[in-house]
């Protein structure tokens, strides 16, 4: 019984991260033999993953019974990066209230992976150590129904900010604007770590939509 739920969750997993990733394209129809045969998986724990999918609406089903990846949306990134400055903007708050030394060695240490990261123009590392840091002032912030609500949306957060990275490079206002949120934190300041982070995503997503327009925008020429 562990080993088939093993199996189940893994196969969840690895198929949610082939979306996130893009591996698995925006729009993309897929059939259930190849995502098997992709995954290497029976078709049993592929199916339950698939109906968790659904539900999450990483993929839809199409009126003709057909499975398609979900698209990537200008209205939709706008809701969950609206959504993200409000809840994002009170958990630093409470982080900078809560913050102890550890945690801001702890952060220091992150925002360092974030701009070797950047420099380097690793840009899908600059997305994963940037959730790392955003995740950890989650934790801080012991705000549990924040983050739960919060979770419901970070994955498709993530999928957005990969997309983004996929079809260009960050600029260095992203760079500046943790080390800014950083330093609110470091400094007690939550009325300032709020705002800093409610401008950081709402900066992410001015970023994230003129990505998608100019994208939208050529397939359309």
């Amino acid at each position: 019984m562990r080993t088939r739920r093993l199996s189940k969750d893994n196969t969840y997993f690895a198929l949610k991260q082939k979306i996130i990733d893009s591996e698995l394209k925006p729009d993309q129809v897929v059939h259930e033999e190849n995502l098997a045969a992709l995954l290497g998986v029976s078709r049993t724990p592929l199916r339950e993953a698939i109906q968790r999918l659904e539900n999450e609406e990483f993929l839809v089903r199409q009126p003709n019974g057909r499975l398609r990846v979900a698209s990537v949306t200008v209205e939709e990134v706008k809701e969950i990066f609206l959504i993200r400055s409000m809840l994002e903007g009170y958990i630093a708050k409470s982080a900078a209230k809560n913050a102890t030394d550890q945690d801001i060695q702890n952060l220091t240490a992150m925002i360092e992976n974030i701009k070797q990261s950047f420099r380097s123009g690793k840009s899908q590392d600059f997305v994963s150590y940037g959730f790392e840091f955003h995740d950890y002032l989650s934790e801080m912030s012991d705000l549990k129904t924040f983050v739960k609500i919060l979770n419901h949306l970070r994955d498709h957060a993530l999928r957005y900010c990969r997309f983004v990275s996929l079809h260009g490079d960050w600029n260095t206002q992203a760079d500046e604007e943790h080390n800014f949120i950083l330093q609110m934190i470091a400094d007690r300041n939550e009325d300032g770590a709020e705002k800093a982070m409610q401008d950081h995503i709402l900066s992410s997503l001015s970023a994230a939509l003129e990505r998608i327009q100019g994208i939208q925008a050529n397939r359309e020429d």
